[in-house]
């Protein structure tokens, strides 16, 4: 026996239910909203037909069928609980059914509660347990059918036998009649089951649909806050790195060299400047959401005021550039401007006795058709040439290093923070299909170096096919 919490389509989901009514308009869609008075119109209609088919009984029986009344308003009040307790409300109306037959057979109103009752227990516990039970069911109450002959001894041919035309039982007897309605009705009870079946896998679709929305909807928020807090990271982390570097250079200088103190602190002021803006760039994200494009560039789109910022902080920048242009993506140009950013300010913060500093970014283009044909012609297969190397789609690789003094074992560790930074260029470079690798480099310093698939603008491919062999990558470098 179950509750009403065991409806498939009873489970709260506050503010994700609602979705699976309100599509539905109309009379149906307010039975839907209110279950309670759905169940009472299917009782009353229950009453309503049992009364009406009580005048048959009354022809028959005479005073002695007034107690089938009693029965049907049992049974009607059972079928009120038959979402609430499905398993008992069918046992009740199983056996008053058989009472009803056994005072009765030929009540017009026969398994008509005990195919309601069957619904509900096949909408609450399955097809295969529903079918079982109400089949079984009635099967039991049709076991008063046994008594049938009696009945007819005492009371005469049914008033039923004239309604079908069979008064003269030229066509089939009585009995073959209470046969035939017999199967009739035990094919309506599985009918009921099948029905309520149905409409239980159509309300657990229907949850299913919703679950999946709501996990989408919780996705999305989880995927936005983490690109806004990668971007607060990026544009804080930078920003008050180079401001700190700025304001202690200012300290330092201020009093041998007034005016490039001066300088350093205008710069300070412009860095700052422009933390705030790229801050308002991001919390515009939350308040509008419609200006992703717009929110993603970085103020300073060019790499080059990038650099000189860093520059300006003391950094001994070195920054070189291979190959085409990059594509004009903001997506994929924010990527480049965030991944070079987060490893320089890294590099600001940790860096010990840096000398210098080396920026690398190469464009290889994609392989070219012609390429391709030329080293198929020389034995490679398409497998082969990705295989070695040999062919391959466009990429881009950013490789930032530096020349510092890695402190003792475990201090460098200690000090690099939530590791944050680190996590949101791999993010980044994931949704172009790339890998970051940050680690010691071969020697001394710090080495990190992304490899990303850049967007191919349409028609664009072709064009820089014959770039391609312009950039190769050294022994060192791969």
């Amino acid at each position: 026996m179950t509750d009403s919490s065991a409806d498939p389509a009873a489970a709260p989901m506050p503010g994700w239910d609602e979705l699976g009514l309100v599509r539905r308009r109309g009379l149906r869609g307010w039975f839907r909203r209110h279950p309670g008075w759905m169940n009472a119109v299917v009782v009353t209609c229950y009453l309503l037909w049992s009364l009406w088919t009580f005048p048959a009984a009354y022809a028959d029986m005479g005073p002695d069928a007034l107690p089938q009344l009693f029965g049907y308003v049992v049974i009607a009040a059972a079928l009120c609980f038959r979402h609430w307790r499905p398993f008992a409300v069918l046992l009740v109306v199983a056996l008053f059914e058989a009472a009803l037959l056994l005072f009765n057979p030929w009540q017009g109103s026969q398994m008509l509660g005990l195919c309601l009752a069957a619904y509900a227990m096949a909408f609450h516990h399955g097809l295969r347990l529903g079918l079982l039970v109400s089949v079984a069911s009635c099967l039991f109450s049709y076991t008063a059918l046994l008594r049938a002959e009696s009945w007819s001894d005492q009371y005469g041919p049914s008033i039923w036998l004239g309604v079908y035309g069979q008064q003269d039982q030229t066509f089939m007897g009585e009995r073959e009649m209470l046969w035939l309605m017999m199967v009739t009705m035990v094919f309506l009870v599985g009918i009921s089951a099948g029905i309520g079946a149905a409409v239980r896998r159509g309300r657990e679709h229907e949850r299913e649909i919703l679950d999946w929305a709501r996990r989408s909807r919780q996705l999305a928020q989880v995927g936005e806050r983490n690109r806004i807090a990668r971007e607060m990271h990026d544009v804080v982390a930078h920003s008050l790195s180079v401001m700190i570097s700025l304001a202690d250079g200012a300290r330092v200088v201020v009093r041998r060299d007034p005016e490039r103190a001066a300088e350093v602190l205008e710069e300070l002021s412009g860095t700052g400047r422009t933390a705030l803006a790229d801050m308002r760039r991001v919390i515009g994200v939350l308040q509008k959401g419609d200006d992703v494009t717009e929110a993603r560039r970085p103020v300073h789109e060019s790499l080059q005021d990038l650099y000189e910022g860093f520059r300006q902080a003391g950094l001994p920048l070195e920054a070189a550039h291979t190959g085409p242009p990059l594509p004009e993506d903001p997506a994929f140009g924010l990527t480049v401007h965030r991944i070079i950013q987060e490893s320089l300010t890294n590099v600001l913060r940790y860096g010990r006795q840096v000398t210098r500093v080396t920026v690398t970014v190469e464009h290889q283009p994609a392989t070219s058709a012609r390429e391709r044909d030329a080293l198929q012609q020389q034995g490679f297969s398409t497998k082969e040439q990705q295989a070695l190397g040999l062919a391959g789609p466009a990429q881009v690789v950013l490789t930032i290093t530096d020349d510092g003094v890695l402190p003792a074992e475990g201090t460098r560790r200690e000090s690099v923070g939530s590791q944050l930074g680190i996590q949101g260029m791999q993010e980044r470079a994931g949704f172009y299909n790339g890998s970051v690798y940050a680690g010691p480099g071969k020697h001394r310093g710090w080495t990190v170096r992304a490899v990303l698939e850049p967007p191919e603008p349409a028609g664009a491919a072709r064009a820089s096919a014959p770039h391609a062999v312009q950039a190769p990558l050294t022994a060192e470098e791969t």
